[in-house]
């Protein structure tokens, strides 16, 4: 059980440790400005709009964090709803109807999967991160809708858009989606995730396809970027077919208000403080050039999460107790969506973690390997 704010030092089981597991990777989930936002919100609008959006339940928390978003990802809108977990379900109901088969990578997180089983049209997998048997798989059919992770939620590796653009030539119909819930915040030159890595943003979501294929990203404020609920950023017209392509807009109740007022607070300042982000990007560096100093193999994304097989199970459990025992959260996770059999220790990395902290657990893991 978790018994304090996450953060560089969380108490879990009423043990304080040198944290690095969970995500909130820019620091903000308890920063004391996004803290007071959101409980000045809960006084002032309630515990929520105790409605649907497409009544009365768009309060002005909730019409802040759209209005921040779409400035953070420089679109003209932005759909914000209660769960980035439902983001891609929100997605499949505004574009599955122009496809007739999902292509889905077989190592996508649980909200991917059953995301693409709700479009109604078959479902068939392609090898993690493979655009020759993605090639394979829509060369057998005319209009398809390609399903994956921008950034895989426990390995950290990072879908290969521009080989996967490369293996959909060519199709009459090609349209692929990422969820980007842990690159928003963290890649990019605007931090707007993998596809502003990659100079892709101008074609996402409504934008000009690429090579014939369009490109559509969603993804959740709840990882880097400090607040809560997923958002799904595009031009007007785009972000209205979401909003009416699923019940989601009008059957479900709004965002609750200390969340949304939280979340609007932690946009400002991530726009504010872009020093936020360069912090990040060196503690992961020195956190890569460290392990690669202890001879394991560090991943070749700049992403905040990732994962790293030391021999098998049995070694990697083993080495998660120690540091445990060290004063050392570094979970191992051993079953998860796109997990090797073997599993991982999933590192989560902080922009709030100080040089001497990462230093720590360099040291640590040096002497327990």
């Amino acid at each position: 059980m978790m018994q304090s704010a996450p953060g560089p030092e969380t108490v879990i089981d009423g043990v304080k440790y040198l944290y690095f597991g969970g995500t909130s990777y820019l620091g903000l989930a308890s920063h004391p400005e996004v803290i007071d936002a959101g409980c000045e919100a809960i006084r002032k609008f309630g515990v929520h709009s105790a409605t649907s959006r497409s009544r009365f339940g768009t309060n002005p928390p909730v019409l802040e964090v759209e209005r921040l978003a779409a400035k953070l990802f420089g679109t003209e809108d932005a759909f914000y709803f209660g769960s980035g977990y439902v983001a891609n379900h929100v997605m499949v109901a505004a574009l599955a109807s122009d496809s007739d088969v999902v292509l889905l990578d077989e190592a996508a997180h649980y909200c991917v999967t059953e995301a693409a089983r709700l479009a109604g049209k078959p479902v068939h997998t392609f090898r993690h991160r493979d655009p020759q048997d993605l090639a394979k798989l829509a060369a057998q059919n005319d209009r398809v809708l390609v399903m994956a992770d921008g950034v895989n939620p426990s390995t950290g590796a990072t879908a290969p858009v521009l080989e996967f653009i490369s293996a959909l030539k060519g199709q009459p119909k090609a349209v692929l989606l990422l969820d980007d819930a842990h690159g928003f915040g963290v890649l990019g030159k605007h931090g707007r995730g993998l596809l502003d890595e990659l100079n892709l943003w101008p074609h996402v979501n409504s934008g000009p396809p690429i090579d014939c294929v369009e490109l559509f990203v969603c993804g959740t404020l709840a990882k880097a970027l400090g607040g809560f609920g997923g958002v799904i950023p595009g031009t007007s017209e785009f972000v209205t077919r979401c909003r009416n392509s699923s019940h989601y807009f009008d059957g479900a109740s709004a965002p609750a208000s200390a969340e949304a007022g939280a979340t609007a607070k932690a946009l400002e300042i991530v726009m504010r403080l872009p020093d936020l982000r360069r912090r990040l990007s060196e503690n992961i560096k020195r956190v890569h050039d460290g392990l690669l100093k202890l001879g394991v193999p560090a991943p070749e994304s700049r992403a905040a999460n990732f994962g790293v097989t030391i021999r098998d199970a049995a070694n990697m459990r083993r080495i998660y107790e120690a540091l445990k025992a060290r004063g050392i959260m570094l979970p191992y996770v051993g079953n998860y969506s796109g997990l090797p059999p073997e599993g991982v220790l999933r590192f989560a990395i902080f922009a709030t973690h100080t040089f001497d902290q990462i230093d720590r657990l360099l040291a640590e893991l040096g002497a327990v390997l």
